[in-house]
């Protein structure tokens, strides 16, 4: 039986971007004004508001015939939500739907199909006048009432067109797609599974955090406009900061989060510096920065502190939260190219990490202060980075349960050394798991039992900073996100000791070129990585792909070779292709010409190194995934997951024995992946953490 590709128009009287998706379907005021469907882009039926189901349709579904979408969880939540629940249709189960926009994620393809049919070279395109009226007639009018057909017959027959083009569009894009594998799918259901449960929010303690916040960016907006003498009227007003620090006699690159931590701590050494030569009298000693002047420290400061602010945060966390006060749809199934999940609405995946000093007993106390603001700060102020801290905390289970969460341990180090066959590392996973300490001894000559605290942190930006191919640069981003202070020079010799003592690692990142160049030159299957374990590479029509050790493929699109300047200056024929680039990331990424590209669809080129944290990133995906279908099994349900860690809700006396399931069956290794030592530990409690 041919599948249908589907589209709906709806409105409501709220907003599906701040309200969610889940909260979007189920109000009142949600409804549908038609909807397009057809097996192909030359036959498209239309229903609109008003009319019984169509009997075609009513068939095809209770013949167990397929349905595609694009974006397909918003049409099955419509459709469950609101046409079965207003208009009488029959439910539309999930084993019967295929999201068509899933499969272009996972062929590292625009997600948004208007950027995806001309990726895919698609002639079928949106229609912006169209587009223009669905916006407008999705929401209410002036007087809050909701647009009907009377209103205005002519923009709903553009609407309807509209609708169409749309289902051919995506139509014709998913005959250049590629169908998942059957594992894929299931993963896909279960995936929309967890979303649909979701997890409950602390929402008391939300708006607590929300007015702390607001009352301390109006103090530190105030402070900021006495310091800078009435120039600079907010904490957020980046480039009127940067023009007063400019008049001040200070050159600054920026005033990101790492351009200010900079700029202070290389004052804080130069001032050291200068107090040492005053000291001694001695001629000054090679300056290590600018000695920033009082007023122009104090304005960092402001920014630096302001900048802990998670209040978007927290209003997503309000705005999303359901009337039975669960958080849904916070996770996009395959949005990376490595296959890996990315966040959406309260964005689980870069919840703000707690500062070094702070414990699960801090964060305790911390939300038994939330109504006293003095108090916060006296204690463990100053309150923006208290509130930051608190972040993960308003992730809550039900009365009487906990939340179970279990991770993956240092999940990429193993990953990448199985891959590369660097079994030293390996044999530290297999015994006693110091992998940091394993690193520092290599890096220092010294035997493992006497490796210092300091040294370990340092192994540990190392082991994190390392293993694809980063120098100096990469080493030193990393320890600041881990506080630790060292000169480009040592950093330089930690990088070079770390290679000395990881050859297999180096190897692979040339291996896994030497694969690449071979596939796109002479057209073969080639391969990189120790035996058993390689990923295979093979060109075909405008992608290659990656075969991974799991089975799964990884795609790079419309690949080419070209001359192009490596990130240590090299000149040098490397594999370029097709992507989407963040583009507030876009230094990060080498983009170069290319007369296909379209706003984030970008060429960019690779490397070695990055292409093992491709690689090792889709193994981790991948165990998580195993995992994941190994915890519901076990009849435990995920409510979300975090990178390499799951999270389920479970009755409180049950907490402790479902962690210790979850951490023997997180340690099982699949069988795609013999020889790779996992293991996994976690924490239960009523409130989401840090493990």
């Amino acid at each position: 039986m041919q599948s249908l590709g589907i589209d709906f128009e709806s409105f409501s009287q709220i907003d599906l971007k701040k309200a969610g998706l889940h909260n979007y379907a189920t109000d009142p005021s949600t409804g549908v004004h038609c909807l397009s469907y057809g097996p192909d882009p030359e036959h498209i039926h239309t229903w609109v508001e008003g009319e019984p189901f169509p009997v075609d349709l009513k068939a095809h579904i209770e013949a167990g015939g397929i349905v595609t979408a694009w974006n397909a969880a918003f049409e099955l939540a419509i459709w469950n939500e609101v046409c079965v629940k207003k208009y009488g249709w029959l439910p539309l189960p999930i084993r019967q739907v295929r999201c068509s926009m899933v499969r272009a994620y996972a062929m590292a393809l625009p997600g948004a199909l208007d950027d995806a049919a001309p990726a895919l070279g698609v002639d079928q395109r949106k229609d912006s006048e169209g587009h223009r009226i669905m916006m407008q007639l999705s929401r209410p009018k002036k007087d809050g009432s909701m647009w009907r057909r009377e209103d205005d017959l002519d923009k709903f027959l553009k609407l309807y067109s509209y609708n169409k083009q749309d289902v051919r569009t995506e139509l014709a894009c998913l005959d250049r797609l590629m169908e998942l594998s059957l594992s894929e799918c299931d993963l896909w259901e279960l995936d929309y599974k967890i979303n649909n449960r979701g997890v409950m929010c602390d929402l008391a303690s939300v708006d607590k955090g929300i007015a702390i916040i607001q009352s301390e960016q109006k103090r530190l907006n105030g402070e900021m406009l006495r310091t800078t003498g009435g120039v600079v009227g907010s904490c957020t007003e980046v480039q009127m900061l940067g023009k007063w620090i400019k008049s001040q006699g200070v050159e600054m690159d920026g005033l990101a989060k790492a351009d200010v931590l900079d700029a202070l701590a290389e004052s804080d050494a130069q001032e050291e510096v200068d107090k040492y030569d005053d000291l001694l009298q001695e001629t000054p000693t090679t300056p290590v920065g600018v000695v920033l002047p009082p007023q122009v420290r104090r304005a960092l400061e402001l920014r630096q502190e302001a900048a802990k602010s998670s209040t978007a945060k927290l209003i997503a966390m309000r705005e999303k939260t359901s009337p039975d006060g669960r958080i849904r749809n916070m996770h996009q199934f395959h949005a990376a190219s490595t296959g890996r999940w990315a966040g959406r609405g309260v964005q689980v995946q870069n919840l703000p990490r707690w500062r070094p000093d702070i414990h699960q007993s801090d964060i305790e106390a911390m939300f038994s202060m939330l109504d006293d603001k003095a108090m916060l700060d006296l204690f463990y102020g100053p309150s923006m980075a208290a509130i930051s801290d608190c972040i993960r905390g308003m992730l809550i289970a039900g009365e009487g349960n906990e939340l179970v969460a279990c991770d993956f341990s240092a999940i990429e180090a193993r990953a990448l050394a199985w891959l590369a066959g660097q079994e030293s590392v390996l044999e530290i996973f297999r015994t006693h798991g110091k992998i940091y300490e394993h690193a520092a001894a290599g890096i220092y000559h010294v035997p493992l039992d006497e490796v210092t605290k300091d040294q370990r942190q340092r192994g540990k930006v190392a082991i994190l900073a390392l293993g694809f191919g980063s120098g100096v640069g990469g080493f030193q981003a990393m320890a600041r996100t881990y506080n630790v202070q060292i000169s480009d020079a040592e950093a330089d010799e930690i990088k070079k000791a770390w290679r000395a003592v990881n050859q297999r690692i180096v190897r692979y990142w040339s291996d896994l070129e030497s694969a690449v160049l071979g596939a796109m030159k002479n057209g073969d299957v080639t391969s990189a990585g120790a035996r058993g374990r390689e990923v295979k590479f093979r060109k075909a029509g405008s992608f290659l792909w990656a075969l991974l050790p799991s089975g799964r493929a990884l795609c790079y699109p419309y690949p080419e070779l070209r001359m192009v300047t490596t990130p240590w200056g090299e000149e040098k024929e490397q594999l370029t292709f097709m992507t989407v680039v963040d583009m507030t990331q876009k230094k990060k990424a080498k983009i170069l010409p290319d007369p296909n590209s379209r706003g984030k669809w970008q060429r960019v080129s690779t490397y070695g190194g990055s292409l093992a944290e491709n690689m090792t990133q889709a193994v981790a995906r991948d165990l998580l995934a195993d995992a994941m279908r190994a915890v519901e099994a076990e009849g435990l349900e995920v409510c979300f997951h975090v990178h390499d860690e799951i999270v389920v809700e479970v009755q409180q006396f049950r907490a402790q024995y479902t962690l210790e399931r979850m951490m023997a069956s997180m340690s099982e290794t699949p069988v795609w992946a013999k020889g790779l030592p996992l293991a996994a530990e976690g924490f239960h409690g009523r409130r989401y953490r840090k493990g």
